[in-house]
C-alpha cells in the first residue's frame, strides 16, 4: 500500500477507548452499546459512517469527506470516551505492517525522541509473537531515525493491534471527555438559570450519564420573549456537543412575584427557591425524572448556606443533585469557559433569583418561611403556575 493510501485510511479510521466502562463487568455491554449509539448520533450528518464494537474498544470509520479536524472536535466532547486514536488499517502481513509503522513514525519519532512499540496479537495464528513484533519493528525504526528505545515512560508509543481481519496501528492518543455515556444513568430535571453555574451543573450530570430535561423560571412579559431569550441558546450550548434534544420548560415567576408584592421579609429568596422545588417536582413527575439538579455551591450566596439549603430541600421529596457544591467561583467560571457557556452566561439578563437579594437571611427561620408561604397561599399558587404559566420549548 502506498503512502498516500495509508494516510487516507488513517484519517478515516479511529479506535475509541473508554475508561470507566471497562470496570462495569457483565454490565459493560449495556454501556458500550449506549456509547456506540451516542457516537452514531454525533456523526449522523456524515454519510456512510460506521460505528461498532471492536474487541475491547469501539471502531469509528468516516468517509474522507469529513475532515479529520471536524471528526476529532466532535469525538473530544462525547462523554464516555477516555481517548481516541487516528488509526492506520493494513492487511496482517509483516512487511505491510512494517511499512505502515515506519510511515507513522516519520516526523513523530526523531533522534531525540524515546519510543517503544507495543504489539497486541489478537490473531494468535500470526507467525510472530507480540514480543518479536516489538523487536523487529522497533529495530527498523531505530535504523531509520536513530531514536532510542525506552520501555518505561517513552515519549512516543507506537501501538500495533493484529487481528484476523486486519492490523490496526496508531501513534497519537487524543484525550476524550471521560465520564459515562449519556443515557445510562437515568433522567434528571435541571433547574436552569441565566447565570454561570447551572449550565455547568447540567453538563456535569450529562457527563455522569444522565439524560436532561431543563426548567427555567423567568420574569419576561410573554412566552415569545422567553423563547427568544439567551436561555434557549444556553441550553443549546450544553446539549449540542452531545447532539442531544431535550425539552426546556419555561415557567413564569410572575404569579409568585404578584403574590409577594407588599410582603416585607428577609426569607423571600428561600421561599422562592422552595416554590421552585415544588414546581420542579411536579414537572419531574410528568416527565419521569428521578432527581432535580441545581448549580448551588455551598456558601456562595445567602440562599446557599447549609442551613438554607436544608430548608429548601425540605420542599421536595425528590433527591437534589448539586454537582458544584464544593466548587469555588473561579473553578465554576473556568468550567463554564471550557464548556463554552461563559460568554452567554454573563450577558445581561433579569433572573428572578437575583431580585430577592436585598438583605437576605443567611439563616432563615422556618416559622417565618411557613408564615410567608401561608400568606401567599403556596398550594393554590403552585396550581395556578402549573396550569397557566408553563411553556415547553424543544431544544435541538
Amino acid at each position: 500500500m502506498i503512502l498516500h493510501d495509508l494516510k487516507e485510511v488513517r484519517m478515516q479510521t479511529y479506535i475509541v477507548h473508554f475508561g470507566e466502562l471497562g470496570l462495569k463487568g457483565h454490565n459493560r455491554i449495556f454501556f458500550v452499546r449506549q456509547l456506540v449509539d451516542n457516537l452514531r448520533a454525533v456523526l449522523r450528518d456524515a454519510a456512510e459512517v460506521e460505528v461498532r464494537g471492536f474487541h475491547s474498544h469501539i471502531l469509528v470509520k468516516t468517509p474522507a469527506a469529513m475532515p479529520a479536524a471536524v471528526l476529532e472536535e466532535r469525538l473530544s466532547k462525547v462523554y464516555g470516551i477516555a481517548y481516541y486514536a487516528p488509526t492506520t488499517v493494513v492487511p496482517s502481513d509483516f512487511e505491510t505492517i512494517a511499512q505502515a509503522a515506519l510511515q507513522l513514525a516519520e516526523g513523530v519519532i526523531t533522534a531525540t525522541t524515546t519510543f517503544k512499540v507495543n504489539t497486541t496479537r489478537g490473531d494468535k495464528r500470526f507467525p510472530l509473537t507480540s514480543q518479536a513484533m516489538d523487536r523487529e519493528i522497533g529495530a527498523r525504526i531505530v535504523d531509520k531515525t536513530g531514536a532510542p528505545v525506552r520501555l518505561k515512560g517513552p515519549d512516543v508509543t507506537l501501538n500495533i493491534q493484529i487481528y484476523e481481519d486486519a492490523t490496526y496501528l496508531f501513534i497519537r492518543r487524543l484525550p476524550g471527555a471521560g465520564g459515562l455515556p449519556v443515557g445510562v444513568s437515568g433522567r434528571v430535571l435541571a433547574l436552569f438559570s441565566g447565570g454561570i453555574d447551572s449550565p455547568v451543573a447540567a453538563a456535569m450530570l450529562l457527563k455522569r450519564g444522565c439524560t436532561l430535561d431543563l426548567l427555567h423560571f423567568h420574569l419576561l412579559p410573554d412566552v415569545e420573549q422567553a423563547r427568544a431569550s439567551k436561555i434557549v441558546n444556553l441550553a443549546r450550548a450544553v446539549l449540542t456537543p452531545q447532539r442531544l434534544a431535550a425539552p426546556l420548560y419555561l415557567v413564569s415567576a410572575a404569579p409568585f412575584e404578584t403574590a409577594m408584592a407588599g410582603i416585607e421579609t428577609r426569607v423571600t429568596t428561600v421561599v422562592f427557591r422552595r416554590f421552585m422545588m415544588r414546581v420542579a417536582e411536579c414537572i419531574a413527575a410528568q416527565c419521569h425524572c428521578l432527581a432535580l439538579v441545581t448549580g448551588e455551591s455551598l456558601g456562595q450566596v445567602a440562599s446557599q448556606t447549609l442551613h438554607n439549603i436544608n430548608l429548601i430541600s425540605r420542599a421536595t421529596t425528590l433527591p437534589i443533585l448539586r454537582p458544584l457544591i464544593s466548587f469555588d467561583k473561579p473553578e465554576i467560571i473556568a468550567a463554564a469557559q471550557r464548556l463554552g457557556t461563559y460568554d452567554l452566561s454573563i450577558q445581561p439578563y433579569r433572573d428572578p433569583c437575583s431580585l430577592h437579594a436585598r438583605h437576605p437571611a443567611t439563616y432563615a427561620d422556618l416559622d417565618e418561611v411557613a408564615r410567608v408561604e401561608a400568606t401567599i397561599g403556596v398550594t393554590d399558587l403552585l396550581d395556578i403556575t402549573l396550569r397557566d404559566y408553563v411553556d415547553e420549548v424543544w431544544i435541538e
